[in-house]
C-alpha cells in the first residue's frame, strides 16, 4: 500500500494548523478521529536519528515497507484504555493474499510476557512459591546442579526475570516435516535439539542475562504442575479469559491456522519459511501465534489490572509485582516479571520486542496508550521502530521520540583509512560514504560523521568512535550503545 506523498504532506500541514489551535497536543489528545490518527502514523514514520538542517521529506509506511523488504505489516493502536483501530498492510506471502487483521504472525520474544502471566497465575494460586527453589516443582527433570547453585537455587522469579543464571541458549526454528525435539531433548541439547543444554553458568541472582533457555524450564513448570500441555493452560487461563481468541500456542500450527498465517522472510525479503515449515519449539520463549489485536487485549488487561479495574487474570497486587523492576541486577536495566519496563516512574511504560524470523514490537504506557507492530521479517525490526516513533508523536508516548544528531564533511582519504573489520562489526567504502554491517553479515547500514573519527547511523543507538595512534592509523573502533562501551580491535589484514 503505497501512501502519496501529497497526502502526507497535507496531512502535516492540516496536523500542525490543529495542534497550534489546540495548545500543541499531539492527535491523542484532541478530538480527532481514530482515522486520522490511523492515517498519520502511516505517513509520519521516523528514524532514530534525525539530521540537523533542513527537514527531510518524511517517511511513509508504504515507501519504507518496499525499502526495507517487509512484505506485510500488521498494527492496533490502544488510546484511553480502548482499541482505537487496527490495520494489516502488503500480503501475507509474496505472490499471495494481502494481509488482514486476523492474519497470524509469530511473536518470537514477545512470548515471554504472556508465558509470564500465566506462570503468575500459578504463583498466585499458591501452586507455585515465586521465591522458592524451581526444581521442587519439575518432575520429568531437574535443574543439575554445579558450582554455581551449590549455596544458591534457581527460583521462578529468577526464571521469569532473566537473572537465573542460566545462559542465554538462543532459540531455533525447525520445520515440522522433519525430526523435532522434545522438550527433554531441548533441555538437554540431545538430538535433533540443534541448541546447546540448559545449564546454570553463573550463581542465581547475581546477574542480568537474557535467557531463552529460563523460560523453557518455565515451559517444563507449567505442564509438570499442571498436568496440562502447555498450549491448553496458556488458552485456558490467559487467551479465554482476556479474550485473545486469534493467538496459539499450539504447535506445529494446524493447517487450517497455518493458512491464515503470514511467512516470513529473512532481510532480504526474500527467502521465505512459511508457516507449514516453523516451528519454535520452546513455545514459552517464543513459541505464540497471534495478531496484534489480540496482543492490544493482553496489554490493555495489564494496564487495567495494574489500576484495580479488572481481574480477568491476575489481581492489582500481582499485577504490580509483574511490572516492577525490583532490586538488584535487574534495576538497572528496568526489567520486570516478564516485561521490559521504562519510562518516568510516575509514567512508566512496559516494552517487548521478537525477533525470530518475524520481528515484533509491543509498547504500552500503564496510565496510557500503545502500539503493537508485526511485521513479516525483511528489516522490520527498522520498520517497527520507524512506527513506534510515529505513533509516539500521534498518541503522546514521552520516551520514543527521534535524536537529532549533526553531520560534518570527511574528504574521502580519511573515510578509507577506517574500512576494516573490528569484532563483530565490518566497515566499507560504498561510493562517497561509509557503510556498516553490524554485525558481520547484516544488511550495511549508512555511517554518518559526526567528526572525522564519530559516525552513527540513523536506525538505532549504534555509534562508532575510531581510535587513531600517532601515525593516525586506525587501531581499534569503539561500539557505542546504551548498554555500555565496547573496544573492538581491528583484524590484521592478509598480506
Amino acid at each position: 500500500m503505497i501512501l502519496s506523498r501529497f497526502r502526507c504532506w497535507g496531512k502535516i500541514a492540516l496536523f500542525a494548523v490543529l495542534c497550534a489551535c489546540a495548545g500543541a497536543l499531539p492527535y491523542a489528545q484532541g478530538s480527532f478521529s481514530a482515522k486520522q490518527r490511523k492515517e498519520s502514523v502511516e505517513d509520519n514514520l521516523a528514524r532514530y536519528i534525525v539530521l540537523s538542517g533542513p527537514g527531510e521529506s518524511p517517511l511513509n509506511l508504504g515507501s519504507q515497507m518496499a525499502a526495507l523488504h517487509v512484505p506485510a505489516v500488521s498494527l492496533a493502536a490502544i488510546r484511553g484504555g480502548r482499541i482505537d483501530w487496527a490495520q494489516a498492510y502488503g500480503v501475507s506471502s509474496l505472490g499471495g493474499a494481502q494481509a488482514t487483521t486476523k492474519t497470524l504472525f509469530g511473536a518470537a520474544s514477545i512470548s515471554k510476557p504472556v508465558t509470564a502471566m500465566g506462570v503468575l497465575k500459578l504463583v498466585e494460586q499458591h501452586r507455585v512459591d515465586l521465591d522458592g527453589d524451581v526444581n521442587q516443582y519439575l518432575k520429568r527433570w531437574k535443574i543439575p546442579d554445579n558450582e554455581f547453585t551449590a549455596e544458591r537455587k534457581v527460583t521462578v522469579r529468577e526464571l521469569l526475570n532473566h537473572t537465573s543464571g542460566i545462559g542465554t541458549h538462543n532459540g531455533d526454528i525447525y520445520d515440522p516435516n522433519l525430526p523435532l525435539p522434545t522438550l527433554l531433548q531441548l533441555l538437554d541439547g540431545a538430538k535433533p535439539s540443534r541448541t546447546a543444554p540448559v545449564r546454570v553458568e553463573a550463581v542465581p541472582g547475581t546477574r542480568f542475562a537474557y535467557s531463552n533457555g529460563g523460560y523453557m524450564v518455565l515451559y517444563l513448570l507449567v505442564e509438570d504442575v499442571t498436568g496440562e500441555t502447555f498450549a491448553r493452560y496458556m488458552k485456558r487461563s490467559v487467551f479465554d479469559p482476556i479474550g485473545m481468541s486469534d493467538s496459539t500456542f499450539e504447535s506445529p500450527l494446524a493447517p487450517e491456522l497455518a493458512e491464515l498465517g503470514a511467512t516470513s522472510y529473512q532481510e532480504d525479503g526474500k527467502t521465505p519459511t512459511p508457516p507449514s515449515k516453523f516451528v519454535e519449539p520452546n513455545l514459552a520463549a517464543g513459541g505464540l501465534w497471534t495478531t496484534p489485536t489480540d496482543l492490544a487485549k493482553f496489554l490493555i488487561e495489564v494496564q487495567r489490572e495494574y489500576s484495580g479495574t479488572s481481574h480477568k487474570v491476575l489481581s492489582q497486587s500481582t499485577m504490580r509485582l509483574m511490572v516492577s523492576p525490583g532490586s538488584g541486577p535487574t534495576s538497572k536495566r528496568r526489567y520486570g516479571l516478564g516485561f521490559e519496563v521504562g519510562g518516568d516512574p510516575g509514567d512508566p511504560y512496559i516494552r517487548h520486542e521478537g525477533s525470530a524470523f518475524f520481528q515484533d514490537d509491543m509498547v504500552a504506557y500503564l496510565h496510557g496508550n500503545g502500539i503493537v507492530v508485526m511485521t513479516s521479517g525483511g528489516d522490520g525490526g527498522a520498520l517497527a521502530e520507524e512506527i513506534l516513533r510515529s505513533a509516539g508523536s500521534v498518541y503522546g508516548f514521552p520516551d520514543f521520540k527521534p535524536i537529532e544528531h549533526s553531520t560534518v564533511a570527511v574528504s574521502p582519504d580519511t573515510l578509507r583509512r577506517l574500512i576494516g573489520t573490528y569484532g563483530f562489526v565490518k566497515v566499507s567504502m560504498d561510493g562517497d560514504g561509509l557503510t556498516a554491517e553490524i554485525p558481520i553479515g547484516a544488511m550495511p547500514q549508512r555511517l554518518y560523521p559526526e567528526s572525522e573519527t564519530h559516525y552513527f547511523v540513523l536506525d538505532g543507538p549504534q555509534e562508532l568512535s575510531f581510535d587513531l595512534n600517532d601515525e593516525r592509523v586506525v587501531t581499534a573502533v569503539e561500539f557505542i550503545t546504551p548498554m555500555g562501551r565496547h573496544s573492538l580491535e581491528k583484524s590484521k589484514e592478509p598480506k
